[in-house]
């Protein structure tokens, strides 16, 4: 199953090109791919990946651009401004839950933009997000539904991060609390 939706026509290589950055990217991170992987993968030459996308770096950013897209569309309903906060601030926290179990890759490829991916590159991302989600944690302060003795951005953080430790330390959350 393809980890992005086609973004380009469907003829166009740029799309086999990107399923296979992604995979290898997510396999083994920016420093750990190379060209030659990706074009062996997509089964392509590597001159058309320097084509189309320049370099490595090229590459990477569009890769992530890609992924953060599908991301933001498939949270999107979840950071309605419309629903009551009550409802959503926990919907839209099993969307992300929901949607980093059902895309592994992408869920492995945001880790390694964590641990090295280029300068800059998450900006964009983080701004994107953030501009839809902080608002969402306001609204759910204003209606009493989220403590307002801390800031919307530090309860968006912590809810985040709440939802990423328990994608990758289910182990240690599962003893931790007793669960099976």
């Amino acid at each position: 199953m393809p980890v992005l939706q086609p973004v380009y026509p469907s003829a166009d290589a740029r799309n086999a090109i990107m399923e296979a950055a992604i995979t290898q990217f997510a396999e083994r991170g920016f420093h750990g791919t190379t060209m030659r992987d990706i074009a062996e993968r997509a089964g392509v030459s590597q001159g058309l990946l320097h084509h189309h996308f320049g370099n490595k770096e090229g590459l990477w950013r569009t890769a992530g651009r890609h992924l953060s897209d599908a991301f933001m569309t498939y949270v999107a309903d979840a950071l309605r401004p419309d629903a009551p906060s009550a409802e959503a601030v926990p919907n839209a926290m099993r969307t992300y839950l929901r949607y980093w179990r059902e895309h592994p890759e992408a869920f492995r490829f945001n880790l390694w933009r964590l641990l090295e991916g280029p300068e800059g590159e998450r900006e964009l991302r983080s701004e994107t997000l953030n501009t839809r989600a902080v608002p969402l944690m306001q609204r759910g302060q204003a209606d009493g539904f989220i403590r307002d003795d801390i800031p919307a951005g530090l309860a968006l953080i912590i809810a985040g991060a709440l939802v990423q430790f328990w994608l990758h330390s289910r182990t240690e959350v599962r003893d931790a609390l007793g669960l099976e």
